[in-house]
């Protein structure tokens, strides 16, 4: 028997340990060099991240999802005074490890746009993990659903990092007459990012100014009425509220089945059409979503692809919302139905809704009697679903009892429950001819009456209205259509302080503070209003060339990425959280 002689066994076994070794040596390699690379490289601006900037980023190395998570949990920290956040995913670095270790081993196959990515999410939606789905009150703390919502779980396998939950408006201002927009018990008075004590609007506030702030790559909201769109406003994002149906509503606190909708808060119209691609399709949890009229969701980021608008008409329904010509808003308006125009779309001026009148003198009639009537089906609905429900709560009485009995977590009297005492008094049956003749009046000023009756007599494919104002915004979120807030300009200097008329504590109206141009059309044609908005945004870019908001984080990835990152100053669960 031949033996080798030993310095020649100890090359070979060599040789044959760096082949084994090779594949994995030459990843570390390449993964350090462009890491090295990366501290010499202009890395973007968290503030303004979109996307498909850190879908490139996370491909190429330039970055991890774990330094995203330790940036954005430092961001955090740095303006805990907004309120904005309301818990932090214990577990996110952990996750954010294995979405890494995911994308490494992956042999060079994309896990799509949004793999690795942290988001933010109201904190009325369920997910499976260490997080609360609270609605902002300690009367639903610990009380977890059964499954997480469909929404989450179809971002979760799209790769997704939930990185913890944003404050809002508790119950999603359905329990008192005198409760703030963007205030909750657990999470305090979250407060505008482009104005000292701004009102953040609501119920999706935190989530908005998550956004604003680049705490995450986008968040997520849910809106009844103005919950995405008015928030998304007053911080300057884009805001998203898709058809009803065409994303699944299960697992989130309810006010109205008929009207809730998930919905996102994003920088850029495109990041929007991103998250929807993930979003939108149909569910078992929820038989709203079978109504989708097609077998396909499109990519919805194909109509965010130009400035051409061509072949689009955009009409304007005057006679639905206030117009002051001298006012700041009305002024941008008019330019950007100007640009709009230029752009070729036929922008229809006086597209009237033939009975708003009608509608304003039913609305003051009814007062919310509809979603009132809808909530008291829904919250035991939603109460049922719940796997620990530690308070036993069973109904929206229950909750309001609740409150009143513990005063000293939920700041009552102080802060009332006006809200739930009038709904339980003045819901009717839903199954009740009166509620059923309710819907159908709705239907009528929504539809012939309305929205409808306009789009079909000017042959319009969306609608465009200033701000959050009048009554298209309520009459789309009652007919279940989409809606999508674009940032429309800003308050100039030597604009007049205004407080809020029923929160003096908060400022409406001030210099810097944003304002937005709501695009409204028809169920399942979110195309044509990414495509217009999209297009808007290019044109103008009121985000990327406005003023920043008035407090900005200061952590940037270069600072992860180059180990520059000081953690002595973060308060204890964030640290724990970054070990």
């Amino acid at each position: 028997m031949h033996i080798l002689p030993r310095s020649l066994f100890l090359n070979l076994c060599g040789g044959i340990l760096l082949m084994c070794l090779f594949p994995f040596l030459r990843q570390t390699f390449n993964f350090n060099s462009t890491r090295n690379m990366a501290t010499h490289t202009t890395l973007p601006s968290l503030l303004h991240l979109t996307i498909e900037e850190a879908a490139e980023g996370l491909r190429s190395g330039l970055f991890t999802t774990v330094d995203l998570t330790k940036a954005y949990l430092k961001r955090i920290d740095e303006v805990t005074e907004l309120n904005a956040i309301l818990q932090l995913n214990p577990d996110a670095l952990t996750v954010a490890h294995e979405l890494d270790e995911r994308a490494r081993s992956g042999n060079g196959k994309s896990l799509g746009p949004l793999h690795g990515l942290p988001i933010l999410v109201k904190d009325s939606i369920a997910t499976a993990d260490k997080l609360e789905a609270s609605a902002g009150s300690f009367a639903l703390l610990g009380a977890k659903p059964k499954t997480e919502s469909s929404v989450i779980a179809k971002l979760r396998k799209a790769g997704v990092l939930v990185l913890g939950k944003t404050n809002m408006s508790e119950f999603a201002n359905f329990r008192g007459l005198n409760i703030s927009p963007g205030w909750s018990p657990r999470g305090g008075q979250t407060l505008g990012a482009y104005y000292p004590d701004c009102t953040p609007e609501g119920s999706s506030s935190g989530s908005a100014v998550a956004a604003a702030l680049g705490l995450s790559t986008a968040a997520i909201g849910a809106e009844t009425w103005g919950s995405i769109t008015e928030p998304a406003e007053f911080n300057n994002v884009v805001g998203l509220k898709p058809s009803r149906g065409l994303v699944a509503n299960d697992g989130v606190v309810p006010i109205s089945s008929d009207q809730d909708v998930v919905g996102t808060l994003t920088r850029t119209v495109k990041d929007a059409a991103y998250m929807l691609n993930i979003m939108a399709g149909r569910s078992e949890q929820d038989k709203g979503t079978w109504s989708i009229p097609f077998e396909q969701i499109p990519d919805y980021t194909t109509f965010c692809g130009g400035t051409d608008l061509r072949g689009v008409t955009i009409g304007v329904p005057r006679n639905a919302f206030p117009s002051d010509p001298t006012s700041p808003i009305m002024i941008s308006f008019e330019a950007a139905l100007k640009t709009l125009a230029t752009a070729g779309a036929t922008v229809v001026d006086n597209a009237d809704f033939s009975d708003a009148k009608g509608f304003m003198k039913y609305n003051q009639e009814i007062r919310g009697i509809v979603r009132s009537s809808a909530n008291n089906r829904d919250m035991p609905a939603y109460l049922e679903t719940l796997e620990h429900n530690p308070n036993n709560l069973r109904s929206s009485g229950d909750i309001k009892a609740w409150i009143e009995e513990h005063p000293e977590l939920e700041d009552y009297p102080l802060r009332d429950t006006g809200k739930l005492a009038w709904m339980l008094k003045e819901g009717i049956n839903v199954d009740s001819d009166k509620y059923k003749d309710m819907l159908e009046k709705e239907k009528y000023y929504g539809g012939p009456g309305g929205i409808v009756g306009a789009m079909e007599k000017y042959q319009l494919d969306l609608l465009a209205v200033p701000s959050s104002w009048g009554i298209a915004n309520d009459l789309a979120s009652k007919m279940g259509f989409p809606a999508l807030s674009v940032p429309l300009g800003f308050f100039p200097e030597g604009t007049a302080i205004k407080r809020e008329d029923m929160h003096p504590n908060l400022i409406r109206v001030a210099p810097g503070i944003p304002y937005s141009m709501v695009l409204i059309s028809q169920s399942f044609r979110e195309p044509d209003l990414l495509r217009v908005a999209h297009a808007f945004e290019e044109l103008v870019g009121v985000r990327a060339n406005g003023p920043a908001p008035y407090k900005v984080p200061r952590t940037e990835l270069k600072d992860v990425v180059a180990g520059m990152m000081s953690f002595e100053s973060l308060d204890s669960h964030s640290r724990a959280i970054l070990g």
